[in-house]
């Protein structure tokens, strides 16, 4: 890229930057051949790492326990089974089309700055700054609940759409399957809009700034 480009990403592991790169490269180098072996290996890591950077990551941020937390973690739950069920009957068995789609997409989500792997999603440059602003105001003493929520929302609706509707909706499923996927979208968006518009914003001053201070963390120039 000749510009920078703002990301909201978290950290990946080792393993699963292994694990989808060598999806990634084997798909390059034999298009004409099924990496299924090695795509099956991505979808559990990947999961188990977005539920930590978006529901474990900040709860851990605030040191909370008791009902709140329990909350969190319940919505994590939620947007656990839903994914893990989706992913495992949508890309158990994809074409070559299909898989080539799907590495190009990963390669998207993957990116490496000063030596650390991330995976993440581009901001559009208007919420990016909109993001960049709010998180000020709340770091200078300042507050703005409503485009607190705004910002909140706008950035777990981009990880609804990066990490579940654009890699779901490159692989070809019936109408049964199709059902499926839109009921634990559903799902996986009421929790995702719980915790961003009405948790974070509501938690007490201290507990609500660790949260944007960790989501200002999770902030990556690519």
């Amino acid at each position: 890229m000749t510009a920078k480009q703002l990301y909201v990403a978290f950290p990946s592991s080792d393993a699963l930057y292994a694990s989808t790169m060598a999806f990634i490269e084997a798909v390059k180098a034999s298009p004409g051949q099924s990496h299924q072996a090695l795509l099956d290996k991505i979808p559990s890591q990947f999961i188990d790492e977005v539920l930590h950077a978006f529901f474990q990551g900040p709860l851990d941020a605030t040191g909370m326990s008791g009902s709140t937390a329990s909350v969190i973690q319940g919505l994590m739950g939620m947007v656990g089974k839903a994914s893990r069920a989706l992913a495992s009957k949508v890309m158990s068995k994809v074409s070559l089309d299909e898989q080539k789609a799907l590495a190009e997409h990963f390669e998207v989500l993957t990116q490496v700055v000063d030596g650390q792997a991330y995976n993440g999603f581009p901001l559009d440059a208007e919420i990016a700054n909109e993001i960049l602003l709010v998180f000020e105001t709340y770091r200078s003493g300042g507050e703005d609940r409503p485009n607190l929520v705004k910002v909140m929302m706008a950035i777990g609706d981009g990880a609804i759409e990066y990490f579940f509707d654009r890699p779901i909706g490159r692989i070809k499923v019936g109408m049964i399957t199709r059902g499926l996927v839109t009921a634990g979208r559903a799902t996986i968006e009421k929790a995702s809009h719980s915790m961003n518009g009405r948790i974070t914003p509501d938690l007490e001053p201290v507990a609500r700034q660790r949260v944007i201070d960790y989501m200002e963390n999770m902030l990556v120039e690519c």
